[in-house]
């Protein structure tokens, strides 16, 4: 293996390792998380590919591996969740151009937490739809289920929303400026440069 592909399976490594830390810290808080974030971060800090695999491993390993049920115990929620936070990382590696470039401001703001609302949004109505879809629910009843899961989750929704607001543009230039390894192996153009060489 070459030394190229070492260091990213090494960083891949250390990030779905504070991944899995800073998810489990605030397992047994209600209705507040933040792995949605960093998932949408890796996108942003990695790229579409990259930031897909450390997604995709990191939502597992947290499903998996949760002290609050296993997401092993019902494949259908657990795919669910595998379906939602690759998007999360797409969406993160969609935006990374502008959000590794942007001024503070309303407009970014905005964006951003738009942005952070809409992937929540997606996570809940998938995981909501889980238990029906497979359980072969007519469409009414799983419509029902679905809003009845999504009236939980606005607090999910509120503080995601604000977190994507306030702290991750900010997370991911300050990491993308700080480790030259981001820089190195995923560059991003300026916004008035060419295309993202990812």
């Amino acid at each position: 293996m070459d030394h190229h592909n070492s260091r990213k399976i090494a960083f891949s490594g250390i990030y779905i390792a504070l991944l899995l830390g800073i998810g489990y810290a605030l397992a047994y808080v209600p209705n507040i998380e933040l792995v949605t974030a960093l998932i949408f971060c890796a996108g942003v800090l990695m790229g579409y590919k990259q930031g897909l695999i450390v997604g995709l491993i990191g939502e597992f390993l947290f499903s998996a591996l949760n002290p609050m049920g296993s997401g092993l115990l019902f494949p259908p929620m657990l795919l669910a969740q595998l379906l939602a936070m690759a998007f999360v990382a797409f969406s993160g590696a969609l935006l990374r151009r502008f959000i590794l470039n942007a001024s503070p401001g309303l407009r970014a703001s905005l964006i951003t937490g738009g942005s952070g609302f809409l992937v929540t949004f997606l996570f809940d109505v998938l995981v909501s739809a889980a238990y029906p879809v497979s359980a072969g629910f007519p469409l009414r009843e799983t419509g029902i289920t679905i809003f009845a899961g999504l009236a939980f989750s606005i607090i999910h929704l509120i503080s995601n929303t604000l977190v994507f607001m306030t702290l991750v543009p900010l997370i991911c230039q300050q990491v993308y400026r700080a480790i030259p390894f981001f820089a190195d192996y995923f560059p991003v153009m300026s916004i008035t440069g060419n295309n993202d060489a990812d």
